[in-house]
């Protein structure tokens, strides 16, 4: 299925990377990692960094004169705009894939269920260990036990988690030794500490 994330104006294709990091972009990395396992074609621009792209989605386009930037981001399926304004929840995510799945694979509902919360549990340990939220994290995995959900796909969720985290980190220090350079531009290149650059 092809899903299409259209976003405002960001520092970088993600939104991750300054000093204030927004905890739902994060998890809309996670979730993006997330949707691309399950084999979806995932497609993700936004405004300052990829703006032509939006001229391949016509309803979008028209949504975005007639709305202003505002109404950013979309979410598009199939080339459909589902949802305007906001990045979805990870339960919004399954509503999402639940709709746009066709019919031939659904007989049974709480096989259904199930997937569903075993979604939202590992997407919920991903985002906590971005996030380096301990508390989430305890919340999280103790749901994985109660669901039965395999030390493997926990590892996984942790690693991807763990992806994001260390792009932020490196984006962030990327930020620092530019901020450096531009104070001692005449000087051989400063480093951050740490940052493995020297």
């Amino acid at each position: 299925m092809k899903i299409t994330l259209l976003d405002p104006a960001m520092c970088c294709s993600t939104g991750i990377c300054g000093p204030e990091v927004d905890d739902v972009l994060v998890q809309t990395a996670a979730h993006v990692k997330w949707l691309k396992s399950l084999g979806h074609e995932v497609h993700r621009h936004n405004l300052s960094n990829d703006g032509e792209a939006f001229n391949e989605y016509p309803e979008a386009l028209a949504k975005l004169q007639q709305d202003g930037m505002d109404s950013l981001p979309y979410i598009l399926v199939k080339g459909r705009v589902v949802m305007a304004g906001k990045y979805p929840s990870k339960a919004e995510w399954t509503q999402v894939l639940e709709e746009e799945t066709p019919e031939d694979g659904s007989e049974g509902s709480p096989i259904q269920n199930n997937t569903s919360q075993k979604t939202t549990t590992l997407i919920g340990i991903g985002a906590a260990i971005a996030s380096s939220n301990e508390s989430a994290l305890k919340h999280y995995v103790a749901a994985a036990k109660k669901y039965g959900i395999a030390i493997q796909e926990i590892a996984e969720a942790m690693n991807i988690g763990n992806e994001v985290k260390n792009t932020l980190s490196q984006e962030l220090i990327n930020q620092a030794n530019a901020l450096l350079n531009e104070m001692e531009p005449a000087a051989t290149n400063a480093c951050a500490p740490g940052s493995g650059c020297c």
